[in-house]
């Protein structure tokens, strides 16, 4: 019996470090203007690759008012060294989150030398 609870302990941890492993919050990756840094709250930034080379990331955001808010946001990639690289679809896109709800905004890099990303959030009102 308590090898079983040891193993069922064991398992647990080790998949709650794997999923924590995934979230990753930089003030440089996320950057928000004075407004929204008051009522939109970053949850969970998860970075993976897809097609076995590109950068994809999701972003939760939440907004912690008790009113509707939209905001605009934009990724933007960088290679290895730092430095920008192109992307067809970049530019702000504007998202709307109902109040004390979150949204999960996403982008995937067109280029497979992306190793890091920014994602900027602006007040769209």
């Amino acid at each position: 019996m308590r090898s079983v609870i040891t193993r069922t302990l064991l398992f647990s941890t080790v998949l709650l470090v794997g999923c924590y492993a995934n979230t990753v919050t930089s003030t440089q990756q996320i950057r928000k203007d004075g407004w929204l840094s008051s009522y939109a709250n970053v949850r969970v930034v998860r970075e993976t690759k897809v097609s076995d080379d590109l950068l994809r990331v999701d972003v939760e955001v939440e907004n912690t008012q008790p009113f509707n808010a939209r905001f605009n946001y934009k990724f933007e990639f960088f290679d290895a060294e730092g430095r920008l690289l192109f992307s067809p679809t970049s530019g702000y896109r504007q998202e709307q989150v109902a109040a004390g709800a979150f949204s999960t905004v996403t982008a995937t890099a067109s280029d497979p030398r992306a190793a890091d990303f920014r994602l900027t959030l602006t007040n769209a009102n």
